[in-house]
């Protein structure tokens, strides 16, 4: 009889373990959305490595710099909402001299929105909403709503997947696909990629066009030509853009 009631008690001590710990679990455990893929804690930063390239009637202008944003503060908008404001300084490339003798100088300043469903920048007074939560394969966004630029169609490419960028390993980033259309005559694809706790940590635009200016309709070689070279190697104008992570940390 004792043996039995002993047996009975470790059994419901059990029980209720296993029901406290079970109760822990689901209390403590949270859908990750995808907030961290847009941090907006003050003072955090982010040294970027740019490179450009303008096309204009096929003459190549290049030019090299690097961009520092930083979190400055936070104020609340007109909404009332929580927003960033973003400090961009600039070095401009220098063959002799080297960028870490260079002071950073205050280019522009950008705002910062994080909601529960989006994360917004407005950028040379442009709104742009760059990611939408929560981060899953499926949603798919107009990046362009809160603009008149016209509407983009934005998704995922990937996300929570391991990549290294400018030489530093994350252990997850995400792609947005903004735009990649393909023809004959232009070439428009834009991406950003971001990474946990980091925020945007890499950005290619390559906007080009390329016409057949001054061939004539009857020069069928010629115009073969044409159109069996890849665009990016006949490009008359646009433009070829890129950033990446150098740097990043909190001050």
């Amino acid at each position: 009889m004792i043996m039995n009631n002993i047996y009975k008690l470790f059994f419901s001590i059990f029980i209720v373990s296993v029901i406290i710990s079970s109760c822990k679990r689901d209390g403590s455990t949270e859908p990750d959305l995808g907030y961290n893929y847009f941090p907006n804690k003050v003072g955090q930063y982010v040294i970027y490595n740019a490179d450009s390239v303008y096309y204009d009637s096929e003459q190549a202008d290049t030019f090299k710099f690097q961009i520092k944003e930083k979190i400055e503060s936070i104020f609340y908008d007109n909404q009332n909402r929580p927003t960033m404001r973003i400090e961009r300084y600039v070095k401009i490339y220098n063959s002799t001299i080297p960028y870490s003798a260079m002071s950073w100088t205050l280019k522009d300043v950008w705002m910062g929105n994080k909601t529960a469903t989006t994360a917004e920048r407005v950028e040379e007074n442009v709104r742009f909403i760059k990611l939408a939560f929560p981060v899953k394969k499926s949603q798919t966004w107009d990046g362009n709503a809160q603009n008149t630029i016209g509407k983009w169609n934005y998704s995922y490419s990937f996300f929570n997947l391991p990549r290294t960028i400018g030489g530093i390993v994350f252990d997850s980033v995400l792609e947005v696909k903004q735009k990649d259309e393909l023809s004959l005559i232009n070439k428009k694809f834009y991406i950003e990629r971001y990474a946990k706790n980091v925020g945007l940590v890499y950005k290619q635009v390559i906007d080009v066009e390329s016409q057949p200016n001054g061939i004539h309709p009857d020069s069928v070689n010629l115009l073969a030509q044409f159109y069996n070279t890849p665009i990016l190697q006949r490009i008359d104008s646009g433009v070829l853009y890129t950033i990446y992570v150098l740097e990043y940390g909190i001050e």
